[in-house]
This record gives C-alpha cells, sequence and structure tokens, in this order.
C-alpha cells in the first residue's frame, strides 16, 4: 500500500522553498511544515482540533508569558500534532528574550536532531 503524502504548503517566503513541489516526501520536511504550522495558528483556529496551535504572536507578546511557558506550549503541542513517537527525531525548542541599546526581542529556535530546522526572530 502506498504511503500517504500531505501536499507542500511551504511558504514562498521560507528558506528552501521550492515552486516545482506538489507533495511531501520526505519525513524531516514533512516535521518542519507541521511546526512551522503550530507556531502561527492560533486554537480554535483549525475546524475539529480546538486545541491545535501555539500562536507565537500571543505568546511573545503576552504579558504573563516567560521563556519556560512559551517553550513548553510548543513542545507539546509538537509532541501532541507533529511526532508519531517511533519516527527518530528528537525536537527541542529554546526560547531566550533579549534586550539592547536598539530593541527588546525574542529568539525562538527549533531543533531536531540537534539541528536548528526554525529560527525565529521577534
Amino acid at each position: 500500500m502506498p504511503e500517504i503524502r500531505d501536499f507542500y504548503s511551504r511558504d514562498l517566503d521560507a528558506p528552501n522553498y521550492n515552486a516545482t513541489r506538489l507533495e511531501v516526501d520526505d519525513a524531516l520536511d514533512d516535521l518542519i511544515i507541521k511546526i512551522d504550522q503550530i507556531l502561527f495558528t492560533r486554537k480554535t483556529e483549525v475546524l475539529g482540533a480546538p486545541n491545535f496551535g501555539a500562536n507565537l504572536d500571543d505568546l511573545i507578546f503576552s504579558l504573563t508569558s516567560n521563556e519556560d511557558m512559551i517553550r513548553d506550549t510548543i513542545g507539546s503541542q509538537i509532541v501532541e500534532y507533529c511526532l508519531a513517537g517511533d519516527d527518530g527525531f528528537s525536537v527541542d525548542v529554546q526560547v531566550q528574550y533579549f534586550q539592547t541599546a536598539e530593541r527588546n526581542g525574542c529568539y525562538v529556535d527549533i531543533f531536531v536532531n540537534d539541528r536548528r530546522v526554525i529560527g525565529v526572530l521577534y
């Protein structure tokens, strides 16, 4: 029986975007796309999955969020919606707020098997 594959839904601005791909045929690409969807989806936006989504914007700019809470929220979403458990991937989420003379911000980095695959700067 053939393996079921997802549509290639990477954003046009994403690194390594490939306009000629129609489906995802690589397990790591599939995981990265799923994590990306979790990061920028608000809860209740996905019909039938009211708890899907971490909404990074709300987490980062919430007055009650801290680095540990953001990391735990993203990590639990990844475990629940992205990892099959037997796929051989180890995912680590790192969150760090920073302050400079010019601005305040936050780094969110997602590592898969000790390799950074997603980096977000706010």
